[in-house]
């Protein structure tokens, strides 16, 4: 029996949700397999959460989609959302 690497979304969307507090995910990340973890696995994360388990995580990843540049971008000069 065999089974498939987890690999992230390529686009993450308003359908994903952090793993941690069930906010939007805005970062998607993939663990490395290991013998604690001998598949890897994935996890989606808020802004929030990854900024606080991100310089944890970032050893143990193989692959990592950051999207947290959609947070503003969307945001005129104004302050107002475009």
């Amino acid at each position: 029996m065999s089974l498939a690497v987890a690999t992230p979304p390529a686009i993450l969307n308003s359908s994903h949700r952090c793993d941690r507090c069930g906010s939007r995910a805005y970062v998607a990340t993939v663990l490395r397999r290991t013998p604690a973890l001998p598949h890897g696995g994935e996890l989606l994360w808020c802004n929030h959460h990854w900024r606080a388990y991100a310089e944890t995580l970032i050893p143990m990843l193989s692959a990592l989609v950051d999207e947290t540049s959609q947070l503003t971008k969307h945001i005129a000069d104004d302050g107002h959302f475009e």
